[in-house]
C-alpha cells in the first residue's frame, strides 16, 4: 500500500466510526460530521507523519512537556467548560467534548507534521 493511500484509510475509517457513533448518540448531522471529520483527520496525519518520519516520529514520547500541556488543557477546556452545569442535553454535552478534543487532537498532529516536514527540509 503506498504512503498516501493508508494514511487516507485509516482517517476514513476513524470518520465514518466516529461520525457515524455521534450521530447514533446525539442525532446532530452537523455535530456528527465535524466531530467525524476532526478525529479522521487527525489519525490520518498521525499515520503519514509515522511512515513518512519514522525516525523522528516523537511516537511514545509523551512525556514531552509540551504535548502534555496541550492534552491537559484540551481536556479541561472540553471536560470542565462542557461539564454537567452546560444547560444541554448528556448526549449533545458529550458531542461536543468529542469535538473539542478532537479538535485539539488534529491541531496537534498538523503541528507535529508540519514542524517534521519544516525540519526536512
Amino acid at each position: 500500500m503506498s504512503h498516501r493511500t493508508l494514511p487516507s484509510l485509516v482517517g476514513l475509517l476513524v470518520a465514518v466510526l466516529v461520525g457515524s457513533g455521534l450521530y447514533w448518540l446525539a442525532e446532530n448531522v452537523g455535530l456528527a460530521l465535524a466531530t467525524g471529520i476532526a478525529w479522521g483527520g487527525g489519525f490520518a496525519t498521525v499515520v503519514y507523519g509515522e511512515r513518512q518520519y519514522s525516525a523522528h516520529y516523537p511516537g511514545s514520547e509523551w512525556s514531552n512537556k509540551w504535548s502534555t500541556l496541550g492534552t491537559v488543557l484540551i481536556t479541561i477546556a472540553a471536560t470542565v467548560g462542557i461539564g454537567s452545569s452546560f444547560p444541554v442535553s448528556f448526549e449533545l454535552r458529550l458531542g461536543l467534548q468529542f469535538l473539542v478534543i478532537g479538535t485539539g487532537f488534529v491541531g496537534s498532529m498538523v503541528a507535529t507534521v508540519a514542524e517534521l516536514e519544516r525540519n526536512a527540509a
